[in-house]
């Protein structure tokens, strides 16, 4: 198999109508309901969950089927009593377009 750029390759049961896009809770790991709620949720929490879920998914591909053009790192420490998790996201693009480059 080889790279499948499709987002619902990403985020399970993915769609689209032209305007607006919709994305179960469940598709991205970990991430709640409460969380996600448009007025008493933390839009933080959605972004956390959103970048994690993708440096897993990328992750848990065969090397033959990950992205080339765009690459997550993570890593992680402890601050303070807190844990710390650095994501590093490189995006190849196009120069005249600002597109993610072909694979």
């Amino acid at each position: 198999m080889a790279f499948d750029p499709a987002p619902s390759s990403l985020f399970a049961s993915w769609s689209e109508d032209g305007t607006d896009i919709t994305v179960p809770i469940a598709s991205i790991d970990d991430l709640t309901a409460a969380d996600a709620d448009g007025t008493t949720g933390d839009w933080r929490e959605v972004v956390f969950r959103i970048v994690d879920h993708t440096y897993a998914y990328i992750q848990g591909l065969a090397s033959a089927d990950k992205p080339a053009k765009i690459t997550i790192s993570r890593r992680r420490g402890e601050s303070g009593g807190s844990i710390r998790r650095r994501y590093i996201i490189d995006v190849l693009t196009d120069e005249d377009s600002v597109s993610v480059t072909a694979e």
